[in-house]
């Protein structure tokens, strides 16, 4: 990942809200923060795109690929928190245009029709009020990703979408751990961003932002990216068929096919590195 968050003096946080705070943006209840579907509703609740993201850079894990440089690059902080008037602009478009319950248009079908490269998108977070979708991309020239979320963006269907993130064609973006799990490995936060801002199409004299993030893998050709890529590691089919094999006999319980399988599909090729 191109940054991490670390808590070492507590295993387990609780987010508050003060006593009596104004209708924005305001906390339902106190709740355990590994509760990660409230938390993401919360977080993008109180989130503006383009006022409450900060993007800085510094020493990174050596194990880190996706930074330009080896042990340097990109980071970020999003502040999810309750916002008081005085840390509100009145000027940005907060919600969906039907109130921010739900949203009207079925977004999949109209960015899958009029985008040839969209292979997968996951809209399920939006019906969990969570301004999120995830698109898989078949990228195939210099700066399609951000190409795209211009035009996404420009859709007057997609008010109220907070934030797109883009990974690999071979992705499914439905399934969402494995999703996340490719984006945030792929990200430099700093030099993949695309903040978007426009006049709202449905309230006259707000803006509306939306930011993407471009998670697919980056490459000389189309990225101008000069770093080693490492491949995905999965076991080759004698190592699964022998584990399968002995499975009855290594008392580990009912059978597991091998997580192996799934990826597959995500390989460059064989060699460790991505040629």
């Amino acid at each position: 990942m191109a940054s991490s968050l670390q808590i070492d003096v507590a295993s387990e946080a609780v987010l508050t809200a003060p006593r009596n705070p104004p209708h924005r943006g305001t906390f339902e209840q106190s709740f355990k923060i590994s509760e990660y579907e409230k938390l993401a509703r919360d977080v993008f609740k109180n989130l503006n795109p383009a006022t409450d993201i900060y993007f800085s850079q510094g020493p990174m894990d050596v194990l880190d690929h996706s930074c330009s440089k080896l042990g340097f690059g990109g980071k970020m902080c999003i502040d999810g928190t309750f916002k008081f008037e005085e840390e509100t602009d009145e000027d940005f478009r907060f919600l969906p245009p039907n109130g921010g319950t739900d949203f009207r248009f079925d977004l999949s079908s109209i960015i899958s029709e009029k985008f040839s490269e969209v292979k997968h998108i996951n809209a399920s977070l939006l019906k969990k009020q969570i301004p999120v979708l995830i698109i898989s991309v078949e990228k195939n020239r210099k700066g399609h990703i951000r190409e795209l979320h211009q035009q996404i963006f420009e859709l007057k269907e997609i008010e109220g979408v907070k934030m797109i993130l883009y990974v690999e064609h071979t992705v499914d973006a439905n399934d969402l751990t494995v999703a996340l799990w490719r984006f945030c490995n792929n990200l430099d936060p700093k030099r993949d961003n695309i903040l978007l801002q426009r006049p709202s199409t449905t309230e006259p004299g707000k803006t509306f932002a939306c930011i993407g993030f471009d998670g697919t893998r980056k490459t000389k050709e189309l990225d101008d990216f000069g770093r080693d890529w490492p491949n995905i590691i999965v076991a080759d089919e004698a190592t699964i068929k022998s584990v399968d094999e002995k499975w009855d006999k290594l008392g580990l319980g009912e059978f597991i096919p091998s997580p192996s399988l799934k990826f597959k599909d995500q390989l460059y090729g064989e060699e460790a590195v991505v040629s």
